[in-house]
């Protein structure tokens, strides 16, 4: 609604009601929207935790269905059958997942080989390989020899 419609609006409502009454509608009108969201907000927690019980219904079944499946797919590496009696079944074992030390928060510099410079050269792309000397060449002839950078260069930024 604009401006201009809500003036109208309530010019109308000033007429047709007085201005004794106007604020006492207010003040009712005021009430129901109160209870109206009031009401929806109930409903709709009555609706989000309805779905969270169906799902956790859902986990429940889930987690019984895995445990009654039949254990001798889940047996230890020690107790599984010989690969002669059985047709060369490779038994899987997972690897818990490599959990990183914390950043030193040391900048890194772009003008490093990104790469262990152990590697073979045979190993590299030669296209991969050149495009890297090219760019270093480039940086070296933009800065000077590429060699010595500045302090500033080398100084973390912090942004407040």
């Amino acid at each position: 609604m604009h401006f201009g419609d809500s003036i109208f609006i309530f010019l109308l409502a000033l007429v047709l009601f007085g201005p004794k009454r106007l604020p006492e509608i207010g003040r009712q009108i005021g009430k129901l929207l109160a209870e109206f969201r009031r009401a929806s907000n109930d409903f709709k927690m009555q609706i989000d935790e309805e779905l969270r019980s169906m799902e956790q219904q859902e986990r429940q079944k889930q987690l019984e269905q895995a445990a009654a499946k039949p254990e001798a797919a889940q047996l230890p590496a020690e107790t599984a059958p010989q690969p002669d009696t059985i047709a060369a079944a490779p038994v899987m074992t997972q690897t818990p997942p490599a959990i990183m030390p914390p950043s030193t928060g040391e900048p890194v510099s772009a003008t490093e080989w990104p790469y262990n410079k152990d590697l073979p050269v045979s190993e590299i792309d030669p296209g991969y390989q050149e495009a890297v000397l090219k760019e270093q060449a480039a940086r070296e002839a933009v800065n000077g020899t590429g060699s010595e950078t500045s302090e500033s260069e080398q100084a973390p930024i912090h942004h407040g």
